[in-house]
């Protein structure tokens, strides 16, 4: 648990004034009475409730559980917040120090957004209450930074790490993409609780985004008043010397308009407000202009640099290629789908479903390894947690869509890099600490204070295939990388109505419709527990060779009959077993990547063991699972969670 470092009392900041509050006994905070946490008492009594579903035990396989991995997120993201400065988290964490520290940054206010969007989620997939009261009152600090305009607001005073921002800062601003991100937290915090007082801050918010937005004929933008936070609004407006954004290589317009787009668009889905979707697509208007994609730099920016990709000769390239930060275009993309789906723009999607073509060549796709960035010169040659993420969340999206089946993407992805990019062994990251130089931390911005207990469960912020590049987490990553398994999680097995339910990927998952125990990547084996479901359709991976392929109710052998991928099973009754069972594969591939060439050991779609490696002994290893191939599940009992709630991530 999190100590409460508070003092008795203290000043706070409230919008533009200052108030007293008084901390009790109970740690109760008082109320400052001002319009940035509207609602009565009563509703907020409501706000995110203890548990919204049941507990069950049972013996099951030992194999990845992503509802296990949500409760390792939830400790390090509550374990991560400073109780002593208004719940503000300590933004990157880092292990090659001897002790592990944490510290401050700048834009931690701006990143705090991302959790109050992933918690809920997390909290849904596992059940866990850890640390509930601290998120609890993370919300009620950071909804003191909202202010009557409706704007989320970084303030610079009182914080002496305010101005190591991207741009000085000597005075508040609000950034575009942490106020969208907000707004996505709290449609999320809303579908979890059902408490109908987020829907006013809601509206609240978006007003005040429409308000500083900028309007060209029939497109929308926000500038970047280099204040700050990059795509900020500054305390004192916009400069009028300030002009509409352009296309860049770097970390820019794509990344900060993304959370905006996906916000309006998002919230027209769940309220119908068309003010907000014409909004979202004059914002993607402008967005998808020619001019902010293209697929190379131009001869004369090169400056003798050379490209990693993206060949000049490339010729008929689709719109939806991209040159620079991996991580801000595919954010950008998963945007773009969730207006092309409110919107029903299958041109969009089109657009996007070319984008994510070109964005799984920029990497080892088959392990869910991308880079950070796209030319040899950015420095960025290694894998952020939030590029796999960000590849995920989207893969969902257009298998949901229609546009394509990438739920095999999507498998690669979750049973390699999304997962084994979290660092969730004590023991490894001991050892990172212990190998490391002796340092001093320096209060109030550092802290040493138990930081592997407390943030055992982050996502490293970089990695080569073999390690954790100089171990340390980004929590921005931990944020994207948490709501990452939550969307595979959700996609594992979907409700289609009359009956009908869709499993998509062969990973474990308690629901109130059936349980799914997935013996892999040990034995080709799945157990289907069926509670409600009178068909099931089952979707086995493209290596699984269907020759070899069997399927049982109860004790009965069942003709296989396939649509495609999936298997169908018809006429289940409650209380009936499926089990599935086939031949694993083992094979050994080769990827050549940054001038080296990595040998890849697969069991089925899990890689197991990765090689050359880098004798780096105090950087946290990657892929030593040679221990699944001793071929036989080890079994395990636990306390088991399910809910029917939903979030739509």
């Amino acid at each position: 648990m999190v100590h409460a470092y508070l003092n008795p009392t203290r000043t706070e900041r409230c919008g533009s004034r200052y108030i007293l509050i008084i901390i009790t006994v109970s740690l109760t905070l008082v109320s400052c009475g001002c319009s940035c946490w509207a609602g009565s008492q009563k509703q907020d009594d409501k706000v995110l409730p203890e548990r919204l579903g049941t507990y069950c035990v049972a013996t099951v396989p030992d194999t990845l559980d992503l509802a296990e991995r949500a409760k390792l997120a939830i400790n390090s993201m509550t374990g991560s917040l400073d109780p002593g400065h208004d719940y503000e988290l300590y933004l990157k964490v880092v292990y090659t120090a001897n002790p592990a520290f944490m510290y401050h940054e700048a834009t931690g206010v701006d990143v705090m957004p991302k959790f109050v969007e992933a918690l809920p989620m997390m909290r849904l997939m596992s059940g866990s209450t850890q640390n509930l009261d601290i998120e609890r009152k993370m919300l009620r600090a950071m909804q003191a930074h909202v202010e009557k305009d409706g704007l989320y607001w970084v303030y610079v005073k009182g914080r002496p790490w305010a101005g190591l921002e991207w741009n000085p800062a000597n005075e508040d601003f609000a950034n575009i993409y942490a106020n969208g991100r907000f707004i996505l937290g709290m449609m999320n915090c809303y579908q979890y609780d059902g408490n109908p007082v987020w829907k006013g801050r809601i509206r609240k918010m978006i007003a005040g985004l429409r308000r500083i937005a900028r309007f060209d004929e029939d497109m929308a933008y926000f500038p970047d008043s280099r204040v700050g936070d990059a795509y900020s609004y500054p305390r004192s407006g916009y400069a009028s010397s300030v002009g509409p954004p352009s296309s860049d290589i770097g970390f820019g317009y794509h990344m900060y308009h993304s959370g905006v787009i996906r916000a309006l668009a998002k919230w027209y889905a769940m309220s119908g407000d068309k003010e907000a979707l014409d909004l979202t697509r004059k914002l993607v208007n402008f967005g998808r202009r020619p001019s902010m994609w293209r697929p190379t730099i131009p001869r004369e920016s090169m400056k003798g640099l050379d490209p990693l990709i993206h060949p000049e000769s490339m010729v008929g390239f689709p719109p939806g290629y991209f040159v620079g930060h991996f991580h801000g275009h595919v954010m950008y993309l998963r945007s773009l789908m969730d207006y092309a789906i409110v919107a029903d723009d299958t041109d969009l999607m089109d657009f996007v479903r070319d984008g994510y073509d070109y964005a799984r060549s920029l990497g080892i796709s088959r392990m869910g390894w991308f880079i950070e960035g796209t030319t040899w010169d950015s420095g960025r040659t290694h894998c952020e947690s939030c590029c796999v993420a960000d590849m995920t969340a989207l893969a969902i999206k257009l298998s949901d869509a229609g546009v394509g089946d990438y739920w095999e993407d999507v498998d690669r992805y979750a049973r390699n890099q999304l997962t084994e990019q979290q660092l969730v062994s004590k023991e490894l990251l001991k050892r990172c600490v212990d190998g490391s130089p002796k340092r001093d931390v320096t209060p109030p911005g550092e802290t040493a204070d138990r930081v592997i207990d407390r943030t055992v469960g982050c996502w490293a912020g970089y990695a080569t295939p073999t390690e954790c590049s100089s171990t340390f987490s980004m929590h921005c990553c931990t944020a994207n990388a948490a709501q990452a398994i939550y969307c595979v999680w959700e996609g594992i097995v979907r409700n289609l109505g009359d009956g009908l339910f869709q499993i998509n990927l062969l990973l474990n998952r308690t629901s109130p419709w059936l349980d799914i125990e997935s013996y892999l990547p040990y034995e080709g084996r799945v157990v289907i527990k069926n509670k409600t479901a009178k068909r099931v359709h089952v979707r086995v991976p493209n290596w699984v060779s269907r020759k070899y392929v069997r399927l049982r109710v109860g004790s009965k052998a069942v003709a296989n009959v396939w649509l495609n991928n999936y298997l169908l099973v018809n006429s289940l009754k409650p209380g009936d077993v499926v089990t599935i069972d086939f031949h694993m594969k083992d094979s050994t591939v080769q990827a050549t990547w940054m001038d080296t060439t990595y040998t890849l050991k697969f069991r089925g779609n899990t890689v197991i063991d990765v090689s050359p490696r880098n004798d780096t002994s105090h950087w946290y290893p990657l892929y030593q699972r040679m221990y699944i191939a001793r071929k036989k599940a080890p079994m395990v009992r636990k306390r088991l969670y399910l809910t029917d709630k939903r979030i739509d991530g």
